[in-house]
């Protein structure tokens, strides 16, 4: 009786850490180049996100709002960590590793964009909150927070 007991519980315990390994690797095997970064498709879409939180980004140009595009970075085959659903401005920003999107940045997002966030002609001016930042690498990614972008032209003499 004990043996039989024994064999039972091993064999459920290899087959949970098959099922383990073997979701991991999953997962691993879906990290996706965009660009210079390593950006991980959704293997399950949004079921099992460890994370998912929405900042919303505003562009304007000149004073004008521009339109953030529906499903950016979405394909048939990926839907990567950042992305896009609809033309309000918010950035999905979801993973399944908890913590993974503290290495993200505004500038992640314009790579799986694949839109160049400088424009010839125009100064701009990125504020994040009320906060002026430096540079699209100094935007990171908080719940509900605002993300400006002001393009404005640059007058000349």
């Amino acid at each position: 009786m004990k043996t039989k007991t024994l064999i039972i519980y091993l064999v459920v315990t290899i087959i949970i850490i098959g099922l383990f390994v073997l979701g991991n690797s999953t997962q691993e095997n879906n990290i996706v180049s965009f660009g210079d970064t390593d950006v991980a498709c959704l293997t399950n879409g949004h079921q099992r996100v460890a994370e998912h939180i929405h900042p919303q980004l505003q562009i304007t140009v000149d004073g004008v709002p521009e339109q953030i595009p529906a499903n950016i970075g979405i394909t048939a085959n990926c839907m990567p960590e950042l992305h896009t659903h609809d033309t309000t401005g918010s950035i999905h920003a979801e993973s399944f590793l908890s913590g993974r999107l503290d290495s993200f940045n505004l500038s992640h997002f314009f790579v799986v964009w694949n839109k160049e966030y400088i424009r010839e002609g125009f100064d701009l001016e990125i504020i994040q909150d009320g906060e002026i930042k430096n540079s699209i690498e100094d935007v990171k990614f908080i719940d509900h927070s605002i993300i400006e972008m002001k393009y404005t032209s640059i007058q000349s003499s």
